[in-house]
């Protein structure tokens, strides 16, 4: 019998990158924010921050 594990989600390091620099948390940080595993008006400030930042290089990139 195989476990299942759980994956690992993948974030875009680059957005992450200045999202650490905006708000001055830590990567860790923001990734427990984006996973949903803190809740603050912090974390959700960075999470709709993120959506947002997506979208706009997924919609760049569609242009290209």
């Amino acid at each position: 019998m195989d476990k299942r594990t759980k994956t690992k989600p993948e974030y875009n390091g680059q957005i992450v990158e200045r999202l650490t620099s905006k708000y001055g948390v830590s990567k860790r940080f923001i990734s427990m924010s984006l996973s949903g595993d803190r809740k603050s008006e912090t974390s959700d400030t960075i999470a709709s921050d993120y959506k947002k930042m997506e979208k706009a290089v997924n919609d760049l990139l569609a242009t290209l």
